[in-house]
């Protein structure tokens, strides 16, 4: 499949905004068309007869927020990828929960946006060539009071805390308001295997497997151990490589 020129909607009740989103557009020159809007609901007039590709989406609009246009876009198939810019960081969390492919705050800048617009176009390209539902290969999360796009690949285990998951990468980590269930369900089962009611481990990332008396732990590469329950040990059987496992030992942090 050539590469994808998409449509665009800009949607903004200020005229300024509108007109300086549509001058960066046509710069950028990566759009097969782009259209105007000047609120939410001629936005959804307009979405509900040509079905954009790409929807550039104010939050804070009068007649319908941004955010209630995106929710109401989720049940379109397929729907927009859509990209947030607004003048208010407080929105993000609300955005990541539309899986907004990005949040830009304004005044937009040129390469921030083509960066996002690229972004959206390998998202539309996936979904064409993969009709069925795929597994994110990016998560969104809160930080801060904004908010970023995480890889899925870069994450290396995941543990509970309360009410919320911490996903842990190389240099840090984050909490997400997702409960273990729900990430296994998010997270491909080809990367990820449950270790434990509360942890889920990267499959690349594990070392070993030992026993402490009757206790079982994961050990990853870092030396991080995570405890390893009876219902789950099946499940890593293929994971680590012949003789590695330990049948005796300690295990230290």
């Amino acid at each position: 499949m050539g590469a994808i020129s998409p449509s665009v909607l800009i949607v903004d009740d200020e005229p300024l905004a509108r007109l300086r989103l549509n001058a960066l557009c046509q710069r950028l020159g990566l759009f097969a068309a782009i259209d105007l809007a000047d609120g939410g609901r001629q936005a959804m007039a307009k979405i509900r007869q040509v079905l954009p590709d790409i929807l550039l989406l104010d939050v804070d609009m009068p007649d319908l927020s941004g955010l209630k246009v995106a929710e109401i876009c989720q049940e379109l198939k397929p729907p927009p990828q859509i990209i947030f810019t607004t003048a208010h960081s407080t929105y993000a969390v609300q955005a990541f929960r539309l899986e907004a492919t990005d949040y830009l705050l304004k005044p937009v800048k040129e390469t921030l946006l083509r960066e996002a617009v690229e972004r959206a176009i390998g998202k539309l390209g996936n979904a064409r060539n993969n009709p069925d539902p795929a597994v994110p290969s990016r998560l969104w999360v809160q930080d801060g009071d904004g908010a970023v796009q995480l890889l899925v690949s870069d994450i290396e285990w995941v543990e509970a805390e309360r009410d919320y998951m911490r996903l842990y990468l190389h240099h840090r980590s984050y909490l997400v308001h997702q409960s273990m269930r729900s990430l296994e369900g998010l997270l491909p089962a080809d990367l990820f295997v449950r270790v434990h009611r509360s942890a889920m481990v990267r499959r690349d990332c594990i070392a070993e497997i030992r026993r402490n008396g009757r206790k079982r732990y994961v050990i990853l590469k870092n030396g991080k151990p995570l405890p390893l329950g009876p219902r789950y040990a099946d499940s890593i059987g293929g994971t680590v490589q012949p003789g590695r496992l330990g049948r005796s030992g300690t295990v230290t942090e």
